[in-house]
């Protein structure tokens, strides 16, 4: 019957499109300080670079890293402009866009800093709800998700107005030494080589509240809905799960701990 060889053309046809669709994934990124930052020849490099690579070794395919403000590797996942992204957050307006790993794709904690000459403007403070009484402005990631809760007071204006956005972590502090914000929120591995590296402001801001609490602190591979099959998802869940029984996360983890 004619319908039969149709039919498998169609199928095979399908087969290798998909095979050939996600050969290569940009991935797109914002640069992070210890995460994925560029050195003075232009090298990508950081805790998540080697992860990504690892993983990618152990795959088929390859990659292409673009740089990018984080509001924009959100938009362009939404438009297929892109494939994916690394440790982001699952929420359910993401999920109407993109596929998220089930496995983790590193951990990060989050906590609120303070500078010390404003610190008597913050008062006691045991939650982030706690700000909205408080007259101090505090620098935030434009986009980022630290936690459920900063996800939900963000909705409320008298916390929000409290927020002050920044497009990238490099001005984070430097926006606090100028004074144009009493506090910042920071990953801990982010601020301990922030202050590794500027000895001189070790003493100028205490971590004063953590934001994310265990069960919060994995973040995910982002997939675009858009040009990423969805079968594409289990073969990286696959990786992530060897990495971490093999021991292979650990080890490129330590590095940067």
């Amino acid at each position: 019957m004619p319908v039969f060889p149709s039919i498998l053309v169609a199928l095979l046809y399908s087969l290798l499109s998909l095979a050939a669709q996600a050969d290569e994934f940009i991935i797109g990124i914002n640069e992070r300080p210890i995460y994925r930052e560029k050195d003075a020849d232009g090298f990508w490099h950081g805790k998540d670079i080697d992860l990504v690579k690892a993983i990618f070794s152990k795959t088929e395919h390859t990659y292409t890293l673009i740089a990018m403000p984080w509001t924009r590797v959100l938009k362009s996942l939404q438009s297929g402009e892109i494939d994916m992204t690394l440790a982001a957050a699952i929420t359910p307006e993401r999920q109407q866009y993109a596929y998220f790993s089930h496995k983790p794709y590193r951990y990060s904690d989050y906590t609120l800093f303070a500078n010390k000459t404003r610190l008597e403007l913050f008062g006691l403070v045991s939650s982030l709800e706690d700000l909205k009484n408080k007259p101090v402005l505090i620098g935030a990631l434009r986009g980022a998700i630290y936690s459920s809760s900063y996800k939900e007071l963000m909705s409320d204006p008298l916390f929000a107005e409290h927020i002050v956005y920044i497009d990238n972590d490099y001005s984070m502090v430097e926006f606090a030494l100028k004074g144009r914000v009493d506090g910042y929120i920071d990953s801990n591995v982010e601020s301990k080589q922030y202050f590794k590296q500027h000895p001189q402001h070790t003493d100028t801001f205490v971590p004063l509240l953590k934001i994310s609490t265990k069960g919060e602190q994995g973040s995910y591979l982002m997939f675009s809905k858009k040009s990423v099959p969805s079968q594409r998802v289990g073969i990286f869940d696959s990786v992530l799960t060897e990495l971490h029984d093999s021991g292979e996360y650990e080890r490129i983890a330590s590095q940067y701990n």
